[in-house]
């Protein structure tokens, strides 16, 4: 293994800039020893994907963990493997190295071992790498899941450890007690306990709201690329296998007189034939939760390649759950003809016919080519995406869209819109009242949300109508009915 260095290796991730006081703690070892079994328990929640398969996780996951009424940044990493000396970085090389700088930033570094495996060449190679660093160490023997287990740790006690934790992250068997030397080892990094206390809470900001982003895509399209560009740093690892990033990694980015924006880059999301592995299925769901989630997809396309069916397919997901939408030409460096620039634009222009509201931006990852207009695009298509009205000026705007094109008859009923009032934004949520709700032809549907779009204002967002009946009780006096 290649030696490190605090210097080289130092890592200023999300965990500073969520709260510079919490304690950082950094999970390690090698492939498959449990790291993040273990995680998923000291967060209780399950985040991070928990499989069988070695190298699993590749990236640095970062949560925070409540550790005896105290908080710390705990952090997931890859497992550590041999780290090539020159030449072309193996997939395996570049997770190590990120492993290894969360390692350098870490206040406490738990080494993880598997007890029923024994001591092995790659924890011993671990341990030198980690000591010359001089954090603070915990050694936690895991997968003890009996005390017939434990009797195994004297071979683990080879690594020079004072103490090793047997714990059993899968089944919770001592974790109380890892817990105690976490804090141990803490707590002159951050005395101040954390204390749940019933407060009142602050009235909201909208304009300090954090603007949740979701980066998706194919595999291979440049979104981890993208991701660390925006960043500026190398939070997730960037390689060409497709699939390198299977889970979803979430970075906060702290920007002064503009709001927070929470990036999350997503696992590459390809079609569900093509899906076989139980792992890959996960990752896939997991990137759709972050579709869910998020204010604004940044869909990533592959400017080389062209715009696939998977491609329109995933526009259509933000379009199914109503988020803002921005999409980005990656790669578009690599296009020199001007006929091939014009046709991908033309391709564009198609799989986007349903979701005129999206704005594009034709960027490289490599070389730096209109990254900086990503973030003013992003806070601009949020504003959209929050826009309210009041519920006069939206009546009229009712009223002018009735004067413009009078409702249809439908199905031998002529449909009537009394008024509206929003009910919801983000994305801007109207409730229209008509008396044959269910009659409402889809193009006249698609004619109002296009008419509240543009006199809303609201160019960069989706806008979503809900159509409720009213009806006259029995004594004459008109009344809402909500099915």
């Amino acid at each position: 293994m290649q030696n490190i260095n605090s210097d080289t290796y130092s890592l200023d991730d999300e965990w500073q800039s969520c709260n510079p006081r919490k304690p950082r703690v950094a999970l390690l070892g090698r492939p498959n020893v449990g790291k993040s079994t273990l995680f998923n328990r000291l967060t209780r929640t399950r985040e991070a994907l928990v499989d069988p398969t070695p190298g699993l996780t590749r990236d640095v996951k970062t949560k925070e963990a409540i550790i005896l009424d105290t908080p710390v940044m705990l952090s997931d990493t890859g497992g550590i493997e041999e780290i090539s000396e020159g030449g072309e970085e193996h997939l395996s090389t570049l997770v190590s190295k990120a492993s290894l700088r969360a390692a350098a930033s870490a206040d406490l570094v738990l080494i993880l071992l598997d007890i029923k495996e024994g001591l092995t060449a790659q924890d011993l190679a671990l341990i030198d790498i980690i000591r010359p660093l001089g954090k603070n160490v915990i050694f936690v023997a895991n997968k003890a899941d009996s005390p017939k287990d434990e009797q195994l740790v004297g071979e683990l006690y080879e690594t020079g450890a004072q103490e090793i934790i047997t714990v059993s992250a899968e089944h919770g068997r001592n974790i109380q007690r890892l817990k105690e030397a976490i804090l141990e080892h803490i707590s002159d990094v951050n005395p101040a306990p954390y204390h749940h206390i019933e407060v009142e809470p602050p009235a909201k900001d909208p304009a300090k709201d954090i603007i949740k982003v979701a980066l998706i895509g194919r595999p291979n399209v440049g979104k981890s690329s993208l991701f660390n560009a925006m960043t500026g740093e190398e939070r997730v690892v960037v390689s060409d296998v497709p699939g390198t990033t299977r889970d979803v990694i979430d970075t906060l980015l702290q920007r002064p007189g503009a709001n927070p924006v929470l990036l999350a880059d997503t696992a590459g999301i390809r079609r569900r034939s093509k899906t076989r592995r139980r792992v890959e299925k996960f990752s896939v769901l997991k990137a759709l939760e972050a579709i869910k989630r998020s204010h604004v997809c940044l869909v990533v396309l592959d400017a080389s390649e062209g715009i696939t069916d998977q491609d329109k397919k995933l526009i259509g997901y933000t379009e199914e759950h109503f988020k803002a939408c921005i999409t980005i030409y990656n790669k578009w460096d690599l296009l020199k003809d001007p006929h091939t620039r014009k046709l991908r634009e033309e391709e564009l222009k198609i799989a986007k016919r349903f979701v005129p509201y999206s704005p594009h931006i034709n960027c490289s990852a490599k070389t730096g080519r209109r990254l900086n207009a990503i973030l003013p695009l992003i806070d601009e298509v949020f504003e959209h995406y929050s826009k309210k009205i009041a519920t006069g000026p939206l009546n009229r705007i009712l009223q002018d869209a009735i004067l413009k094109r009078t409702p249809p008859i439908s199905k031998g009923h002529h449909i009537r819109m009394y008024y509206t009032t929003q009910v919801d934004s983000r994305p801007p949520t109207f409730l229209i009242f008509t008396n044959y709700p269910d009659k409402v032809p889809a193009q006249y549907k698609r004619f109002l949300t296009n008419h509240f779009r543009t006199a809303f204002n609201a160019t960069y967002s989706p806008i979503k109508l809900i159509f409720r009946q009213r009806e006259r009780s029995k004594n004459g006096k008109r009344k809402i009915f909500c099915p």
